[in-house]
């Protein structure tokens, strides 16, 4: 489950006498990376969101955490403490959470709101493409970002052939909810079609066409040999 996370100062506010825990802000990195563990305590644990990122600034994604023992609120480890003091939750129902940290940062507001998360079907479809074209996860993506901009792309090509090619009579939204569930593969084996008739009825000319070079003597033909060679 991901959430995307929201921070503002608040400066003083009334609120931020009320206390429901302690809270503890580290900067850590792992071998998935540097990232911010929020940890707020709660009924004799810890818990609290892994923050993508080293700062809460930019609307960062985040994981729960696993619960934790409160030792943490005293302790460091391998990570950075950036900020800690006390806490008081503002909402805590359905797919929001909100809390006002008051630490040695000052008084802030952090949002977290629960976005969709992919199902496993989705999940395995996707790491089974990466694995299929030998593509890092972690391009997944910018993977995804092109296939969807190459798909746009042929799909508007097509329909331009065939507002041109076929004028009112091309029904360019039938032909839209066609291409929909086509993969890119099979649009582009319909664009080639179109491609084709264009071709039959605009011939593309010849780039460059011959001419005929001037009559010279033996002589004269090495003479230009030679001077092409020396260029």
């Amino acid at each position: 489950m991901f959430w995307k996370v929201f921070c503002e100062d608040v400066g003083e506010t009334s609120e931020a006498a009320r206390t429901d825990g302690r809270f503890v802000l580290h900067r850590h990195c792992d071998e998935a990376g540097p990232h911010l563990d929020l940890r707020l305590e709660d009924d004799g644990y810890l818990m609290g969101w892994r923050i993508a990122g080293e700062t809460l600034a930019g609307e960062p994604w985040a994981t729960e955490k696993a619960p934790h023992p409160v030792r943490w609120l005293d302790q460091d480890g391998d990570a950075v403490r950036v900020d800690a003091g006390t806490y008081a939750w503002i909402e805590r129902e359905g797919d929001r959470r909100a809390v006002l940290l008051n630490g040695r940062e000052g008084v802030r507001r952090v949002c977290a709101e629960r976005e969709l998360a992919l199902g496993a079907d989705a999940a395995r479809a996707i790491y089974e493409a990466l694995r299929a074209c030998r593509a890092d996860v972690r391009d997944a993506g910018r993977l995804i970002l092109d296939g969807v901009t190459a798909r746009r792309r042929a799909i508007e090509r097509l329909c331009g052939l065939g507002r041109e090619l076929d004028g009112e009579a091309f029904a360019e939204s039938a032909w839209r909810r066609v291409l929909g569930p086509l993969s890119l593969e099979e649009i582009h084996a319909q664009l080639r079609a179109y491609e084709v008739r264009f071709d039959v009825k605009y011939p593309p000319g010849p780039v460059s066409r011959p001419e005929r070079l001037p009559e010279m003597d033996a002589g004269d033909r090495t003479e230009a040999a030679l001077a092409i060679a020396i260029e």
